[in-house]
């Protein structure tokens, strides 16, 4: 089987999607015959064979059980340029189940289009395959943070915030497999105190990533790095 080849296909069986053909038999130079994996994004894979005219045929699916029993969802403030990529890119990476856009009140990027939320859910999707995922992370579209709903009964919000308000990210007692984990990371120049105030008053709690300052990308991965990690090995 050739290194990186996997696809995202909904069935066991039938005709590659027009990007996947592209991939599999112009980038990687798969023939007719030749094995490479599918997933469903739902958490199964299955080893697939190449047929004839961009079709293939898969046996059965299968759970590798390589996604972190945490479950962590990031709202993220949306940043310029392409830092907010990257981090979405990361963010899979790791493992997270669900990324939100948000829209803070000092966030330089004021309205993304539904192309810019398109091409951020195909960045999702590209990084799930090269890390060899089988669940697809949901980017939701863009949310207002006073839109932000209140925490679910089974999880644990946190908010970042560059004050040291109350415990560090390493004194926050998180128990994977039984919580999820709602992390909230502000734009370029933080959350504004009405901001802050409104989330703390819907329960979240504020945590300290150290005595650095860090940029709007690199914190949230930094933490996610710290939570996730713990579930990469169990």
């Amino acid at each position: 089987m050739v290194p990186h080849a996997r696809v995202i296909e909904p069935s066991l069986e039938g005709t590659l999607d027009a990007d996947n053909r592209h991939r599999l038999e112009r980038v990687l130079r798969l023939r007719e015959g030749d094995e490479f994996v599918i997933t469903d994004g739902c958490g199964h894979e299955a080893t697939a064979v190449l047929g004839r005219n961009g079709s293939y045929r898969a046996s059965e699916w299968q759970s590798p059980g390589r996604e972190p029993a945490l479950k962590v969802t990031v709202f993220a403030a949306i940043s310029k340029g392409e830092r907010f990529e990257w981090l979405i890119e990361k963010a899979v990476e790791m493992g997270v189940v669900k990324v939100v856009p948000l829209l803070a009140e000092r966030c330089i990027v004021k309205s993304p289009g539904a192309a810019k939320v398109e091409r951020w859910r195909k960045i999702a999707a590209t990084a799930m395959i090269q890390c060899g995922g089988c669940l697809l992370p949901e980017v939701s579209d863009p949310l207002s943070l006073a839109d932000l709903p209140a925490p679910e009964t089974d999880c644990t919000p946190i908010l970042l915030h560059e004050e040291a308000l109350s415990v560090s990210l390493h004194e926050l007692p998180v128990h994977p497999g039984s919580s999820s984990i709602w992390l909230a990371s502000g734009p370029e120049g933080g959350f504004s105190d009405r901001e802050v105030n409104l989330l703390l008053d819907k329960g979240w709690q504020p945590v300290w990533l150290g005595r650095r300052l860090f940029k709007t990308d690199t914190a949230p991965t930094i933490a996610l790095a710290n939570l996730l990690s713990r579930s990469w090995f169990g």
